[in-house]
């Protein structure tokens, strides 16, 4: 199932018998809206395997539902989301994300939702006067609560490109928090944490070696697991640690002939990696390329880009997701094995951090400014001045309070930003809309590994120690082949000063590359992001009327778009993300649709 809608209260009995179009506007597909006893209930088409009947229904808002050991049947889904609310949900909390599912009893009953222990399967909430809802899509809900734009929020989109916190794009509604379930009830939603967001493990932090031995056994038991049930599942293969480690994890009697995905431009990295390691371990490797295919026109790239900012609730940027949603259409939505999350085993924002510091408001200040904003700022001339001079305040102020109950350790802390914040809503906006269409699954969110990784001393996994480590542990022979960083994962595990040279000049590449886009003021796009944004730039130079409504949001500078149109201008890919969003928000011709 890709998209479902509750509400409940007086306001929906006096509303009518039906949901307002607009609403439903929002879902995929063509939903089926049923009545309750205060509401109603609209998703689209269930899985084969979910269950719905007499008002009763056991849904997944995703197509995985799985464990470490096996799948999850809809029989014992049910029954976590009843127990889970009235007791205790922690079993949940062995699922691996994405997931989420919604359970009723029936047309009397709660509706209950759960979302991941990460909160990676983005499902959100609206409280109104006498009036409740939640669902799949923050738009949906907008419509339904005739929200305003939350300007914060805002800001935060215009500088980082995607959210903090539990905020939305839409004043008064939230994103459903990790680890939540959401419970829909007489007009009313409550919110019943079912496991604690703390990952702490209990008693004195682990080594590396007995942390990535733990992480290297769950990772073999996850796999040999998951293919045994789903023998032809594709890895989705590219140069990089964190696929390295999924395809380590596999034995070798499994990956000849195992399918292995590689989607690339012509003349990028991915695939010449991808291509050396299937030809090492006998995967059947196909490599998509992106830059292939029927020529886009400017009109399609425009339509493309809308569908995608729906796909996102608008909160992440549409031309990456673009080019995927081209791709995706040509190619098998089945079973897929991802690497992400692995960045928490090597600290994704230590590099240039002190060591023993305590978290404090400067050094979040320093975080965001040469970090957050490195890739996706919007360039401050393309927006109105009022909201450019407050944007900056405004952002800061709520990526700080993100930090709120984060350790005192200035490192763990970013760990924490890292998972709760980065994947939690950049990867997880996008890998929401993946989880709707095809079993896909992370095995690197098993929540103990990721406990593990946060276990182990920052000091002590800084430069890939634990992922070369626990590579090393996985398959010797796989860790002697270099990644795309030219690193070797054999030597990233052995503690030393040549390790930690050769990583520290790495990572010293990497940041003088993230100065130089501050200074230049240009942020790195995303794979094929720069070329979908030329083509969407080009479409609205050849029809103006299709940019017309960013005039009457408030937020972008008139005579700058002015210049945009007539060619005096060229803005940035993460500019031209800002500005799709805001169209799919404020034009109502930019409604989904499928």
């Amino acid at each position: 199932m890709r998209s479902f809608l509750a509400v409940s209260g007086q306001l929906a009995i006096s509303g009518g018998e039906e949901l307002p179009p607009a609403v439903l506007a929002h879902l995929t597909g063509t939903p089926v809206v049923t009545r309750t006893a205060t509401g109603w209930v609209a998703m689209d088409g269930p899985d084969p395997a979910d269950r719905v009947e007499s008002g009763a229904f056991t849904v997944r808002l995703g197509k995985a539902a799985r464990t470490r050991g096996g799948d999850v049947s809809t029989q014992a889904l049910g029954i976590l989301l009843r127990e889970g609310a009235k007791v205790d949900g922690a079993p949940l909390a062995a699922l691996i994300p994405p997931f989420a599912a919604a359970h009723s009893d029936g047309p009397d009953a709660p509706v209950i939702v759960a979302t991941d222990w990460l909160g990676f399967r983005q499902l959100f909430w609206w409280q109104g006067p006498g009036v409740a809802a939640v669902s799949t899509s923050a738009l949906a809900l907008r419509a339904l609560a005739g929200a305003e734009l939350d300007r914060p929020a805002l800001a935060v989109q215009s500088l980082v490109g995607w959210q903090v916190g539990t905020r939305t794009v839409f004043a008064g509604v939230d994103k459903v928090p990790a680890g939540n379930l959401a419970i829909l009830e007489n007009g009313a939603v409550t919110l019943h944490r079912y496991v604690e967001e703390s990952l702490a493990v209990g008693g004195p932090p682990p080594s590396v070696e007995e942390a990535a031995t733990e992480q290297a056994a769950l990772m073999t038991e996850f796999h040999q697991a998951y293919l045994r049930d789903h023998p032809r599942s594709v890895l989705q293969l590219t140069g990089g640690q964190d696929t390295r480690v999924l395809l380590a994890a596999i034995p070798p009697d499994l990956r000849r002939g195992l399918p292995a995905l590689t989607l690339d431009a012509h003349g990028g990295t991915d695939s010449r990696f991808a291509t050396r390691l299937a030809d090492l371990t006998g995967l059947k490797l196909h490599i998509h390329w992106l830059d292939d295919g029927p020529e886009v026109t400017p009109g399609e790239a425009h339509e493309l880009a809308l569908r995608a900012a729906r796909e996102l609730d608008c909160m992440a940027s549409p031309l990456a997701l673009a080019p995927l949603l081209r791709a995706e259409a040509r190619l098998d939505q089945g079973h897929r094995l991802s690497g992400l999350g692995g960045e928490t085993c090597r600290g994704f924002y230590y590099f240039g951090q002190p060591s023993g510091a305590t978290t404090a408001p400067k050094l979040i200040e320093k975080l965001a400014t040469w970090r957050l904003y490195a890739n996706e700022a919007v360039e401050t001339e393309a927006l109105e001045p009022g909201f450019a001079a407050s944007a900056r305040a405004d952002a800061l102020e709520v990526i700080t309070a993100s930090f709120d109950g984060y350790p005192s350790d200035w490192l763990a802390a970013t760990d924490h930003f890292y998972l709760y914040q980065r994947m939690q809503r950049w990867s997880g906006a996008h890998g929401s809309f993946a989880a709707a269409n095809r079993h896909f699954i992370n095995p690197m969110f098993d929540r103990r590994f990721i406990q593990l990784a946060h276990a182990v001393r920052p000091e002590e996994k800084r430069g890939g120690l634990l992922t070369g480590r626990l590579i090393s542990l996985l398959d010797p022979a796989l860790a002697a082949v270099p990644l795309d960083s030219g690193l070797i994962p054999n030597r990233l595990g052995r503690p030393g000063l040549a390790a930690r040279t050769a990583a520290a000049r790495v990572t010293a590449q990497k940041a003088a590359r993230k100065i130089r886009q501050k200074l230049r003021g240009q942020g790195r796009p995303q794979l094929g992001a720069a070329e979908m944004a030329a083509l969407v730039v080009a479409h609205w130079r050849s029809e103006p009327d299709a940019a017309a409504p960013l005039r009457t949001t408030g937020l972008v500078r008139e005579a700058w778009l002015d210049d945009v149109l007539a060619g005096r201008t060229a803005p940035a890919p993460a500019t031209v993300a800002f500005l799709v969003n805001l169209l799919a928000i404020v034009d109502p011709r930019a409604a989904r649709q499928t």
